[in-house]
């Protein structure tokens, strides 16, 4: 697919998912959570599913990547978040500002 611009950059990793969004819609969004969060001992488990995702002008200098699910949204800014190497098999999971901890699940194919 064409890499969309973003800000007048490319942004070739979050491109990536973004061309492959139909594998992920359907599938799970899971959050865990921030640092604030665990440090409240929030342990509450948030499961939705996933509807789109976009990567979207954040401000001059970065862009925006969220996964948008049917109860809720997991994103950051490129320029604070990343792809976690510590994922579990099957799933993508993200890092994003103060420790935010969430993955995706591909949709089952049947």
């Amino acid at each position: 697919m064409e890499e969309k611009l973003v800000n007048g950059k490319h942004y070739p990793l979050w491109q990536q998912v973004i061309d492959r969004k139909k594998e992920w819609i359907g599938g799970i969004l899971q959050d865990f959570g921030d640092s604030f969060d665990r440090s409240l001992l929030i342990d509450k488990e948030m499961i939705t599913e996933i509807i789109n995702i976009e990567l979207k002008p954040n401000d001059e200098d970065s862009a925006f990547f969220v996964v948008l699910g049917k109860d809720f949204d997991c994103g950051f800014s490129t320029d604070v978040g990343g792809i976690s190497c510590n994922g579990e098999k099957g799933w993508l999971t993200f890092n994003g500002f103060m420790g935010h901890k969430w993955r995706i699940k591909e949709r089952v194919k049947i």
